[in-house]
């Protein structure tokens, strides 16, 4: 996603579990939700390290950094994830704008076709989007909070390679 701050867009990624990419430099992060919307980030990037507390409510991000508060404005997600996997088979956009209220995988996860990957909430309406084939989570693009657009994948899954396949 491309968020702004003091006047500023920066560009966050996300690569995998664990992994972010923030205006190009890789960024290793653990982080533990610590309720609906919010959590805490352990970020490493080279050796540099930060604890990072982020608040998000709709389209804006509040993150306090080392004793600093700063409020952020979602411009919009990473075109480039959407690139990326937009006409993938097992990609997975929300029905309608809603509020994601639940993700029940990981990316790495096996999973079945029919499978309750994530759940959006829409006009007071649970919208659960499940798996479209048997595969693996290559991409998950929301969490639990988030409000989305339809557009953009949320969760792509991929077909699991063949048995016995040459890498």
């Amino acid at each position: 996603m491309k968020l702004k701050v003091a006047g500023h867009i920066h560009e966050v990624v996300r690569r995998g579990e664990g992994t972010l990419d923030v205006d190009g430099t890789r960024v290793e992060a653990s982080v533990r939700a610590s309720a609906p919307g919010s959590a805490r980030f352990e970020g490493r990037a080279g050796s540099r390290s930060a604890a990072v507390f982020v608040i998000r409510e709709g389209d804006r991000v509040f993150a306090q950094v080392g004793g600093r508060s700063y409020t952020m404005t979602v411009v919009s997600r990473t075109a480039s994830a959407a690139a990326d996997h937009a006409a993938a088979p097992g990609a997975l956009e929300a029905p309608m704008p809603g509020r994601v209220t639940r993700v029940a995988v990981a990316v790495g996860d096996a999973v079945t076709r029919g499978q309750e990957l994530i759940v959006v909430e829409a006009m007071k309406m649970e919208n659960a989007l499940v798996a479209p084939i048997d595969g693996v989570v290559t991409l998950i693009d929301a969490r639990v909070g988030d409000m989305v657009q339809p557009g953009s994948p949320l969760v792509v899954v991929e077909p699991k390679a063949a048995e016995g396949a040459a890498s």
